[in-house]
């Protein structure tokens, strides 16, 4: 390849359509037109000799010389990020983006404040939040994403990453006002029939609170216990809790949130049913370890957990 064939503006382009997997969101997302980025998606095959991108059947999917150009893309353009900037970094006057990954009740809890400070002190900057769920760590490790919130632990493997506690979080229960347990005094025996929903976001079918059941020997008449609407995000749990006789269990900052604009109530969790609280960490890989934007970042994070 002869490097007076690349176009800086073309990579750019790149690494916003490997991210997108779509030209039309990729279009949409850098404010060109369509057939713009199609003309550029024809000079990147050309320049690469690969096709880049192949239609598969959940849209389009990218090659395996696509992969490895999106994980190094995204080292060469920070590096060169930081060769023109060098080490300043101004939050009054920077147009950077900063990008961060988390599921939704954590984000919830997050994004208020955080964005209240950033319009503050950094009122040309943009945040960039990324709440689909997905394996948690891969934007990290490919550099789609400068930091990510999650309790999960990463893969073994991986050595490169850093973390910083930024909160604990537990649990509650959310039910209908109207539910025939709504006042009464719970307790694993009341609840081993009722029936539950599940807010699955890694695919899991396995309700959150039935390990603690039968560890207790407890399930319902049935053998197990029920659990008739499985989600896949948390949106429409307290609408269905409030209008039907589903039980939710939920992390209590979303919990008690819900109940505040909905006809249901939250409840804490009996003592034998209760799981050990869970630690949420700020996660960042080590090419953003020393950026200034990120280490001011991480500063104003430890802010908005205390």
């Amino acid at each position: 390849m002869n490097l007076n064939q690349v176009d800086l503006n073309l990579l750019l382009l790149l690494k916003q359509l490997l991210q997108e997997k779509h030209v039309t969101n990729t279009a949409l997302t850098l404010n060109m037109s369509q057939s713009s980025v199609s003309r550029a998606l024809h000079k990147l095959r050309k320049l690469f000799s690969d096709p880049l991108l192949v239609k598969s059947s959940n849209g389009y999917a990218l090659t395996p010389k696509a992969e490895t150009i999106k994980r190094d893309l995204n080292t060469v353009l920070t590096s060169l990020e930081k060769l023109i900037d060098g080490n300043e970094f101004f939050p009054s006057s920077s147009d950077k983006t900063i990008r961060i990954f988390g599921l939704a009740p954590q984000m919830d809890i997050l994004l208020p404040k955080l964005v209240n400070i950033l319009r503050d002190r950094a009122p040309q900057m943009t945040l960039d939040v990324d709440t689909v769920s997905k394996p948690h760590f891969a934007g990290l490790i490919s550099g789609a994403h400068h930091f990510i919130i999650t309790s999960q632990e990463p893969p073994a493997a991986d050595q490169d990453l850093y973390r910083q506690h930024y909160l604990e979080r537990d649990f509650r229960l959310i039910m209908s006002a109207n539910h025939p347990l709504a006042a009464a005094p719970l307790d694993a025996e009341k609840l081993r029939n009722c029936q539950f929903g599940q807010v699955s976001l890694q695919g899991d079918k396995k309700l959150s609170i039935e390990p603690r059941f039968k560890a207790l020997g407890i399930t319902g008449d049935n053998g197990k216990i029920a659990t008739p609407v499985r989600l896949n995000n948390f949106s429409s749990a307290a609408s269905i809790a409030a209008n039907s006789d589903i039980i939710f269990h939920l992390p209590t900052d979303y919990a008690v949130q819900a109940a505040k604009s909905h006809n249901i109530i939250c409840r804490e969790v009996p003592t034998n049913l209760q799981h050990p609280t869970k630690r949420l960490y700020l996660y960042w890989h080590k090419r953003y370890h020393q950026d200034p934007m990120c280490v001011w970042f991480r500063s104003i994070i430890t802010e908005v957990s205390n």
